[in-house]
């Protein structure tokens, strides 16, 4: 799974906090999440989590799994969106300067074996994702242990949808057309 061609290292998921496997219909994923790393990347009272969904032996990406270029970017919007709500339900973290995100989402963009073959758009985009929450005045509902198990349930819920959407549209698209 290390590929040299990442223009940043992958995150280090030798001793993940969680490593689940989940099956979807035909397709089996593996979601991968660091232990929280307080302090890391040289920011002090920062907490970081790292997670990263496996698929067929790669990070897993929306063109692995035939979405349309036009759903994409909805679905990304999805994923960053409830790593976000389920991050700010967790700590309740308090704004940073004006205009900087508490939390903030980072991904390690696109996957490298697909640079030739796909556009360099949200379909080729790695799910390698960090979390970044800055602690000051935050207040977390519960350990470190519990955020981790959340994010987890969080993958499996929108990776659920994913599938379905993706699923939906292709059923649309091989609909025969009203009136016909």
């Amino acid at each position: 799974m290390i590929d040299a061609d990442w223009p940043a290292p992958l995150p280090d998921f030798t001793n993940p906090a969680v490593d689940t496997r989940i099956r979807i219909g035909t397709r089996t994923f593996q979601i991968l999440i660091s232990p929280v790393i307080r302090d890391g990347s040289d920011e002090p009272d920062t907490d970081l989590v790292q997670l990263m969904v496996v698929y067929e032996g790669r990070p897993l990406t929306l063109h692995d799994l035939g979405a349309s270029t036009a759903r994409c970017s909805t679905l990304w919007s999805y994923l960053a969106s409830k790593l976000t709500e389920a991050t700010v339900d967790f700590y309740d973290p308090r704004p940073r300067a004006p205009g900087e995100p508490n939390p903030r989402l980072g991904c390690w963009g696109t996957r490298p074996d697909l640079l030739d073959v796909a556009a360099e758009d949200d379909c080729s985009l790695a799910v390698v994702i960090g979390i970044s929450i800055w602690r000051v005045g935050a207040r977390p509902r519960s350990g470190p242990q519990e955020f981790v198990r959340q994010l987890g349930a969080e993958l499996a819920e929108v990776l659920a949808y994913w599938v379905l959407r993706i699923e939906q549209d292709r059923a649309q698209l091989h609909r025969p057309a009203s009136g016909a």
